[in-house]
């Protein structure tokens, strides 16, 4: 009985540890984006490595990051992310988040236009170096 209660407060304890990182110095008001923004300034890429239990600890991280730099910006998209094992842990996290993003500072970062958005409205033009040669009179 003794090694079922123990056992559960264990479990207990770990399903806590989640949501340990908490917003700090306004980093609340950052506008995560989806995609590269248009008509906002970038401003510098920022590389962040917490070891976490949950991803949304590891997200709460780089905003605290971000509000903490000499220009911090109002909008920041993650460019990356990926986690590597950490070794030789025998209490923690068994993994380290690791995010890369671009940090922005935008007039209204809440409406923000994103470039994969406007994708559809633009038409890629090929280069195929033939720009006369198909032409009957030639370039002009």
């Amino acid at each position: 009985m003794k090694k079922i209660f123990i056992f559960c407060v264990l479990s207990f304890v770990l399903a806590a540890c989640g949501g340990m990182i908490q917003n700090q110095n306004g980093s609340e008001y950052l506008t995560q984006l989806k995609g590269e923004p248009i008509g906002c300034t970038y401003l510098y890429k920022l590389e962040s490595e917490v070891s976490v239990y949950d991803a949304d600890d590891a997200r709460r991280y780089l905003e605290n990051r971000i509000v903490d730099q000499a220009r911090p910006g109002n909008a920041y998209w993650i460019t990356s992310q990926r986690t590597r094992p950490n070794e030789w842990v025998v209490f923690g996290p068994e993994r380290a988040f690791v995010l890369t993003a671009n940090v922005y500072d935008c007039p209204n970062p809440r409406s923000a236009r994103i470039a994969s958005d406007e994708a559809g409205v633009y038409t890629p033009i090929i280069d195929d170096g033939n720009h006369c040669d198909n032409r009957p009179y030639g370039c002009h």
